[in-house]
């Protein structure tokens, strides 16, 4: 069982493991457009992390959960390893078409507001949740300009 100190951290490794791809294609890319959106799409995943940093910072646990979290040691930690819950896995030397990139990054996108929508159902104060359906929905405008970049692309276009 996961406390509400642990899923703030899991989002935050979410938000920062998104910065790290995003940021580290831009250097791997040439086409000025895409470069230009994954740096925008960085500075999101950024705020993003900001944002659960100090809600995770704010929050008050309760007695009940403090004991929990001393229960929950390094094994967390282990279980997660540094590169679950982000792009790290994928092996970007086999994605050979802009097409194929953004995939990848869509179903990155979805697999995190999936989260965040579990993420929501713990969450009892008003601003947090509010706070963190803004983060679903600028999730979702990742994904539709992920998508409207895609339709644009001509067909078999290959990455240099």
């Amino acid at each position: 069982m996961f406390t509400m100190d642990d899923l703030f951290d899991i989002a935050i490794k979410i938000e920062k493991n998104g910065e790290s791809v995003y940021t580290n294609t831009t250097e791997k890319i040439e086409d000025q457009d895409l470069k230009s959106m994954l740096k925008w799409m960085a500075n999101e995943e950024a705020s993003h992390a900001r944002w659960f940093a100090d809600k995770k910072n704010s929050l008050h646990l309760e007695i009940e959960e403090i004991r929990l979290k001393k229960m929950v040691p390094q094994v967390f930690q282990e279980m997660m390893g540094d590169n679950t819950l982000g792009l790290e896995e994928i092996d970007f030397s086999e994605i050979k078409t802009v097409s194929h990139l953004l995939d990848t990054f869509i179903g990155f996108e979805n697999d995190t507001i999936m989260f965040y929508e579990l993420l929501e159902t713990f969450i009892q104060e008003e601003n947090v949740l509010d706070g963190l359906k803004n983060i679903i929905l600028e999730e979702k405008s990742h994904i539709q300009k992920l998508e409207s970049m895609k339709a644009s692309l001509p067909d078999g276009s290959i990455r240099h």
